[in-house]
Parts: structure tokens; C-alpha cells; sequence
């Protein structure tokens, strides 16, 4: 069914639920009493943190998840509208709305018990040798289940005009290597929360009690030796560090305790000529582990693991204490979401890159997105690229080489607003009329058959790997493109009646971010074709690295929840993109303004509308446990010093709100002047 009829069926169910609240500064929340030149983003938003409370089933709430509560509204009305349209069997909505109705059908996977993952358990059972282990692991990755480690099929990083499939260290419980391993007293507490975790969703599994106890810590030491050969996440951001090409046979070689080419042939790639081994430590120690444990330890090992990746599609035990540690343990969070949100963020993944989502997408765009919000978006997206040109036009610090370099990469950024202008074909995925954990098997088998013949053939630059209902945006390096779902151009980061300054301080900063991340510490390694290639001249990449430095060093002196500092180095790229993405953002208002000039509204200059609109689109509360997660694993710091940190190298910002910029400001040797 084309999008056009699908409109004509649900629009008469849908018309209550296809607005989002007008965008519009929320004066109220201002706090007088704090100075906007010492601490923007509390005198922003000092009220409104105040008098919000985070509601019990987040782990934080602000901004983006607001948005992100009406996208659902509008997903969970055009879901249910459409299950009492009856479309078509095949389409790619109905499939999408059977794979969501399974898993509403909560009496239906009370009654199904284990008994889907029987296969799966069985395989794990016959694992004997080295051999089988090769091939039960590909078993599982076919079906989404990430034991060990994980393949992935992306563009050549070097070669983007093909695919080459990649091997990435993988195989962990916990959210990152850094919490096996460190010695602090919360990081200790939490590794025994995690062991009674596994000990208690084995014996949910039929382990009897001192089992299920043995085999978690038999879990818990495998991982750990998997954690300790694994980068950290700031080597992970080093793509160079990470790019190792080479042939089946030479991994072989390298580490060969796992027979490679079992492993290949059950994964259905064994005529495979060459691939990334991105982290070949990792894939040594995994080898070395895959003789030394016994194949006992490894079935215990792999049993983990399936019910780690099913947990939120079996019976409510499985799902409640997954919810136990995953979200209240590690998060904070209180109570479970509604069970339409659960279902939706399984369909859906965390980015919305599960293989269905984009069913999910065709319904939701269809009320969501009006040809007059897309041309409005795309002028914005206009308006700050040209601003960048200007800016790469007149930086004072860049050779004439590496300046026409970069404009040519800027000129050739893709852009994609909304949502793709063709949907996948999902009339080969086998979801329907099955239990929710066998169609959650079964659309990452579909999706892993439609990755290997991907190998074989032209890169899609069409592609979207971000559903079009995310509150989100990206950056491709390798594809060099940007990428603007339907989902965050949504008030109060874009709404076609606001006035520019709103506009360009909310979804034009964003958009900036994403433009930046091509010239950010990584994306500014990449050319314009999306090749990993150095482009730059010596002499610039230094002055480049100097001026990235000083960010790294101002970032690195905030501190989070117990008093755990921001780490600088993570969270480098995202802070360039964010203070780039601003100053850009800025000089694009002007040239809208130059056009089309606008007084004061509600006695606030636009200058001052810009600011405040984009320290408003960042306001947040996080739970403590969810701060601390992220502080130790999240490339992005925390939102308030998303707004402090870039506010200190503007002078713009001084100048608008008449702050002395000896205390407001950074000095001039310690801003990171890149744009």
C-alpha cells in the first residue's frame, strides 16, 4: 500500500494525535535570581528544573524525551488505527503492526513460556568442541543474539564506494569494559548486582539455586577476560586504530583457537575474500579462551546470553528482572514504561536501527511531517551550510590547501531530511502470525540475509540507518552525509510558524552539530567521498589539534553526579560539534535576519531568542544512577554543560545578554577558535 492510501485510512483515527505543542519560549521557567553571564543554562531553566519530577518509568526527562513522549502518542494512535484498518497481508505496516501486536499479546507469551527459544537452547547444549562454538555463535549472531562479539557489514572505511564486513569486540553483560574492572566501591557493588542479576534470570531458566549461582560467576569471569582485552571507549574513537584489513586466513593466524572458517560458513559468508578485524587484541584473546575454557563454561556462557538479549520478550518474570537491573539498577528507574513503549522499543532498538523500525516509520510519517515543515527545514539546512562555507572561507588558522579541501567536502555533504525517499522490502521477513521473541528472531535473520548480500553488491547511499520517528540526528563519515529524521524536526527544536531565532537556536544548532562532526577530531579524517584519508596538511593538523586540546581541557574540569569528571578525551567530537554547531547556527540567524529583518518579541532581541531557545532545548533532569552511566560510557556530556561549556567561547553571547566578558568568558588562549 503506498503512503497516500495509508494517509486516507488512518487519518480520520489520527487527527487528535498529529500535533505537537507550538514552539515557544517558556519565560516562566527563567530563574532571576541567577545571573545569565555566570550559569546560562540554570537561569534558563533554574524553575523548571525545580518544579519537575522525572517520572517514575525514566531514567531522565527533559527536552528530548518530551518530544519523544509525543512522537509515541502519535506511533501508539496510528499503530492502533491501523490494526482496525486490516491492511493488506505483506505490506511492510502490516507486518510491523503484527510484530507489535505479539507483543501486546501478553497472555500469549505468558503461555509460550521458553518453549521458542528451545532451538536455540538446544544448539547451545551441543557445544563440544572449538568447532561447535564457531558455529553456535554464528547461529546466534545470524539472530541478533551478540555472544562473543559481533559482524557487521558497513562501507570499507577506506573505500567507501564497497562494503566490507567487519568483526567488532563484543560479548559483554555490562554497559561497558570500565565496569568490570574498576576498583571503586560503586563499581564493586555493582559488579555483585550484575552477578545476582545472571544467577537469578538462570534460575528463572530452570537452574536450580547453587547452579545458578556457579554458573554466574563462571559468567562473570568469562566477561571479564573479555573485558580486559577490549578498548576503551576512547581508543574505539581512534578509526585508525580500528581499521585492520585483512583475509579470513590471516585471522586464522592470528588467532587461532577459533576455527574462523566454521564460523564464516555457518554464518552464510564463507566465499568472504577479506574483512576489518577492528580490534585484533580482542579477537586473540577471545581465540586463546575459545580452547582454554572448558565447552561447559562456554554453554553457560552462551545460555547468558540468549536470555540477555530476550529477556524484554519472554514472560514478565524474564522482563521484570531484566527491568530490575538493566533500568533500575544501572538507571534508577523506579517503575516500568507502559507496555506499548516497551513493545515500540524493542521493535525499534535505541536508535531505531532494528531491522522493522522502518515499518514502524511508514505509519508515523504519514501524520507527522508536512511538505511545508520539510521546505522550511531544508532552507535551514541551506542557511547553516552556507555559513560554514563562509566561515572555511575566512578562518584565519588553515592553509588554502586544506581550506579548498574542506569546502569541497562540505559542498558534497548529502543531506536527508525526514524520512527516505524508498522504503525498505520487508515481503521476505518472516513476521507475523509468530510469538514476540521468534519475530524478533526471525526480523534479525531477515535483516542479517539482507546485510550479507549487501557484500556482492553497490553501496546504497540512500540509506538510512536511523528511524524516521527517533528524536535524533546523525552524521555519516563514511557515507558523508547528514540526516534529519522526522522525529526531532518537531516543536520545540523546529516548528514551521516560529520565528527564526527560535528556529536556529533549536533544530539550527542541531543541525549545525551534525554539519561539524564532518570536522570534528574524527569526521574531519574522512573525505569528501567518505574515504579515511589524511587531507590535511601537517602544519594544519596541528593548529587543528591545539585548538581541540583547549576543549578537551575545559571539558575535562566539569564535574558530574559524585563528582565524577567529564571525560574530555570521550567526549571530544561531540563537544567540537556542539560549539561549532552553535557558532554556525548563529552566523546562519544573521544572514536569515540580513534578509529578513525582525524586531524584539516579548522585549528579547533575536540574538537574545537565539540563546535562550538552545539553552532551552537542552534542559534536563537525570536521575543520579543514569548521570553516572553516562559520564562513564557516553561520548555526549551531560546537558547542562552542553549549554555552559559552549556559551564560554562566544563572544556573540556576551554581547547579547551585555555580560562582562572578563567573567564570562574563557580567555582567548584557552577557546577553542576552530569555526
Amino acid at each position: 500500500m503506498n503512503r497516500l492510501k495509508t494517509r486516507s485510512a488512518l487519518a480520520g483515527a489520527l487527527a487528535s494525535f498529529a500535533c505537537a505543542a507550538p514552539a515557544a519560549l517558556d519565560l516562566a521557567s527563567f530563574d532571576a535570581a541567577v545571573d545569565p553571564c555566570v550559569d546560562f543554562y540554570q537561569y534558563v531553566n533554574g524553575k523548571w528544573i525545580a518544579a519537575t519530577t522525572i517520572p517514575d518509568d525514566r531514567a531522565s526527562w527533559g527536552t528530548g524525551a518530551i518530544v519523544d513522549q509525543h512522537n509515541e502518542r502519535v506511533l501508539r494512535g496510528a499503530l492502533d488505527a491501523a490494526l482496525r484498518a486490516q491492511l493488506p497481508k505483506g505490506v511492510a505496516q502490516r507486518k510491523a503492526i503484527e510484530f507489535y501486536a505479539s507483543g501486546m499479546d501478553g497472555s500469549a507469551i505468558e503461555k509460550a513460556g521458553l518453549a521458542p527459544l528451545e532451538p536455540v537452547f538446544a544448539r547451545i547444549a551441543a557445544v563440544a568442541t572449538p568447532a561447535d562454538l564457531a558455529r553456535t555463535l554464528a547461529y546466534l549472531h545470524i539472530r541478533g543474539i551478540g555472544a562473543g562479539f559481533g559482524l557487521d557489514v558497513r562501507q570499507d572505511a577506506k573505500n567507501s564506494s564497497r562494503y566490507l564486513a567487519e568483526l567488532q569486540q563484543g560479548g559483554l553483560g555490562l554497559p561497558d569494559r570500565d565496569y568490570y574492572l574498576k576498583d571503586d566501591e560503586r563499581s564493586k557493588q555493582q559488579r555483585d548486582a550484575y552477578v545476582k542479576h545472571v544467577a537469578r534470570m538462570l534460575a528463572l531458566a530452570g537452574d536450580a539455586p547453587d547452579a545458578a549461582a556457579r554458573n554466574a560467576a563462571i559468567v562473570m569471569a568469562m566477561e571479564t577476560e573479555l573485558a580486559k582485552a577490549s578498548m576503551t571507549n576512547v581508543e574505539l574513537r581512534d578509526e585508525e586504530k580500528n581499521y585492520h584489513k585483512q583475509t579470513p586466513a590471516q585471522l586464522g593466524k592470528q588467532a587461532p583457537g577459533l576455527p574462523w572458517g566454521e564460523y564464516f560458513a555457518a554464518f552464510g559468508a564463507s566465499g568472504l575474500r577479506e574483512l576489518n578485524v577492528a580490534q585484533p587484541e580482542f579477537f586473540k584473546a577471545l581465540a586463546r579462551l575459545a580452547t582454554e575454557k572448558p565447552a561447559e563454561e562456554w554453554r553457560t556462557y552462551l545460555r547468558w546470553h540468549v536470555l540477555l538479549a530476550t529477556a524484554t520478550k519472554l514472560p514478565e518474570k524474564f522482563e521484570q528482572a531484566s527491568f530490575d537491573f538493566h533500568q533500575g539498577v544501572l538507571k534508577g528507574v523506579k517503575t516500568q514504561p507502559p507496555r506499548a513503549r516497551r513493545v515500540i522499543a524493542v521493535i525499534s532498538g535505541n536508535y531505531g536501527e532494528q531491522p522493522m523500525a522502518q515499518a514502524l516509520a511508514r505509519i508515523f510519517v504519514d501524520q507527522s511531517f508536512s511538505p511545508q515543515a520539510k521546505a522550511r527545514s531544508e532552507a535551514l539546512i541551506r542557511n547553516v551550510k552556507a555559513a560554514l562555507a563562509d566561515r572555511l572561507r575566512t578562518v584565519d588558522w588553515m592553509s588554502e590547501a586544506t581550506r579548498r579541501r574542506a569546502l569541497e567536502k562540505l559542498a558534497a555533504m548529502q543531506v536527508k531530511i525526514g524520512y527516505p525517499d524508498h522504503w525498505r522490502d520487508y515481503s521476505r521477513a518472516d513476521v507475523g502470525a509468530h510469538s514476540f521473541v521468534e519475530n524478533w528472531l526471525n526480523a534479525n535473520a531477515f535483516d542479517h540475509e539482507r546485510d550479507l548480500k549487501r557484500l556482492s553488491g553497490p553501496v546504497d547511499r540512500g540509506e538510512w540507518w536511523m528511524s524516521p520517528y527517533m528524536v535524533n540526528a546523525y552524521y555519516d563519515a563514511r557515507k558523508n552525509e547528514i540526516v534529519f529524521p522526522a522525529g526531532i524536526l518537531q516543536p520545540p527544536f523546529f516548528d514551521a510558524q516560529a520565528d527564526d531565532a527560535l528556529n536556529y537556536g533549536g533544530i539550527g544548532m542541531v543541525i549545525g552539530h551534525e554539519i561539524t562532526h564532518g570536522f570534528d577530531d574524527r569526521g574531519r579524517k574522512f573525505d569528501a567521498r567518505g574515504n579515511l584519508t589524511d587531507w590535511w596538511t601537517a602544519a594544519d593538523a596541528k593548529r587543528y589539534e591545539e585548538r581541540t586540546l583547549r576543549i578537551e581541557k575545559q571539558y575535562s574540569g566539569f564535574e558530574g553526579v559524585e563528582g565524577l569528571k567529564v571525560n574530555g578525551k570521550l567526549t571530544l567530537g561531540e563537544n567540537i560539534a556542539d560549539l561549532g554547531g552553535l557558532k554556525i547556527a548563529y552566523l546562519a540567524l544573521q544572514k536569515a535576519l540580513k534578509d529578513k529583518p525582525q524586531g524584539p518579541i516579548d522585549a528579547l532581541t533575536q540574538d537574545q531568542r537565539f540563546f535562550l531557545s538552545y539553552a532551552q532545548t537542552w534542559r534536563n533532569r537525570q536521575r543520579a544512577e543514569q548521570e553516572r552511566l553516562r559520564i562513564q560510557t557516553d561520548s555526549h556530556s551531560p546537558p547542562r554543560f552542553r549549554v555552559r561549556g559552549p556559551l564560554a567561547h562566544m563572544p556573540e553571547f556576551a554581547r547579547a545578554f551585555s555580560c562582562d566578558p572578563a567573567k564570562s568568558l574563557l580567555a582567548e588562549s584557552q577557546r577553542g577558535n576552530i569555526w
